[in-house]
């Protein structure tokens, strides 16, 4: 079984070298590396045929293309049974790596997905929870369970999207090449999306999977969301936030670019792009029913619309009335002005709404602990997933047979962060 993962990249090659090296780390003679490079114009090309591993195959778009349009060539030029995508600021966690091949050989599912890490690059400026990985005791060690596609696309219509409720993926996930296949029917693109990571995943939920095969997630970690300044999923996140003071913040070049390679995809989404993570991914979920209507999709726009306004009152005073605008456009489209009307008087979440949600999220810290991945002097995506696989080792295969609890992993691997610096 040939297993892709596909890198797609622009103008990061800073970044993308570290990436490569967690892939190329990984010893399996049946692994291919798809670089897609949306027209750099930086030394993306150089690192990605230099890297000296024969299993890395680079491709260039010719002229810088939108996000979506890259992702496409990406995985039309990948060739594995399976496929895994993440970006190039992003790794994986080499040691893991037979893990996550013995599952899928065992299981065969139409997709695995994983509680994937989070690591910040150190950047001199940028961000505070930098350069560690937190481990979380309920994220590792599990055992493949089951995604109920129909409970979950409930859930996405309720407006709950949190990564508490997974999903399908194929983003720091794995889908296999048929059922990819089986998504896109007999022609156009896979990705139909402005945001292809979450577009393929809705449909995934919508259409639920094959005779005889399953969804499955597993509460380890086999790969880490890295995230940076070139990052476009944080430059969209942090784009206008207020700071303390409540100053106004700006719009990156990351960001703009991004918005403005959009405009050009011929292929564009049911609404506007937009400047609310929470409007763009409704908007996600509206563009998936719209290409395959057969398959309702019924969003409960109240919800949706209260999350979009959390979305405006974290933002600056500019970006706040570009989401305004936004939200009214959305309105207009699909005739729910008195949705957003009763969202708009119930006003942004309580002190108590937000209570709860910040005792949720130091709860789920419990029993978890954070470390630095420096090592010799560097602290990269490389280190981050060699520190990884120092503390996790190769106990997930321990469990999985049945060797070892799951506790008695988790202990082992606390006692190994003793050798490691901490972090708050």
């Amino acid at each position: 079984m040939k297993i892709s993962i596909v890198i797609p990249s622009r103008e990061r090659g800073a970044y993308l070298a570290h990436s490569l090296a967690t892939v190329t780390a990984i010893d399996d003679p049946n692994l291919e590396i798809v670089v897609s490079d949306n027209a750099s114009l930086d030394d993306t090309r150089a690192i990605a045929e230099g890297c000296g591993d024969a299993r890395v195959k680079y491709v260039n778009t010719g002229a810088r293309v939108s996000m979506r349009q890259n992702f496409e060539l990406g995985l039309r030029s990948s060739t594995g049974d399976y496929v895994i995508m993440f970006g190039d600021d992003d790794g994986i966690i080499p040691g893991q790596f037979p893990m996550l091949r013995d599952i899928l050989e065992r299981h065969k599912p139409d997709t695995l997905s994983w509680n994937f890490l989070t690591y910040g690059w150190p950047i001199d400026g940028y961000g505070t929870k930098v350069g560690g990985v937190r481990l979380m005791r309920d994220n590792c060690f599990g055992t493949p369970e089951r995604i109920d596609p129909a409970a979950r696309l409930r859930q996405l219509e309720d407006g709950h999207s949190d990564i508490s409720r997974p999903l399908p993926l194929l983003y720091h996930g794995c889908m296999s090449r048929a059922y990819l296949d089986r998504l896109r029917g007999t022609e156009g693109d896979y990705f139909k999306s402005m945001s292809p990571d979450l577009y393929i995943s809705f449909r995934a939920v919508q259409h639920g999977a094959s005779h005889g095969a399953d969804f499955l997630h597993i509460h380890h970690p086999f790969s880490i969301n890295g995230f940076s300044p070139a990052s476009t999923g944080g430059a969209m996140q942090t784009l206008g936030p207020k700071d303390s003071a409540g100053k106004e913040g700006g719009a990156n070049k990351t960001e703009n670019s991004f918005l403005t390679e959009i405009k050009t995809d011929p292929l564009q989404d049911v609404i506007p792009v937009t400047k609310s993570m929470a409007l763009a991914f409704l908007g996600t979920l509206q563009t998936v029913h719209s290409r395959y209507p057969d398959d309702p999709i019924s969003p409960d726009y109240l919800r949706w619309y209260r999350l979009a306004l959390i979305d405006q009152h974290k933002k600056d005073a500019a970006t706040g009335a570009e989401i305004a605008a936004s939200l009214d456009a959305h309105a207009d489209q699909f005739g729910t002005h008195a949705e957003l009307a009763a969202a708009r008087k119930a006003g942004p979440p309580s002190g108590l709404e937000k209570l709860c949600t910040t005792l949720a999220r130091n709860l789920a810290k419990l029993g978890s602990f954070r470390v630095s991945t420096e090592q010799g002097g560097e602290n990269t995506i490389f280190t981050a997933a060699q520190t990884c696989d120092r503390l996790l080792g190769g106990h997930l295969a321990d469990t999985l047979a049945g060797k070892m609890t799951r506790s008695a992993a988790w202990a082992n691997a606390r006692q190994r962060s003793r050798d490691f610096k901490r972090q708050l």
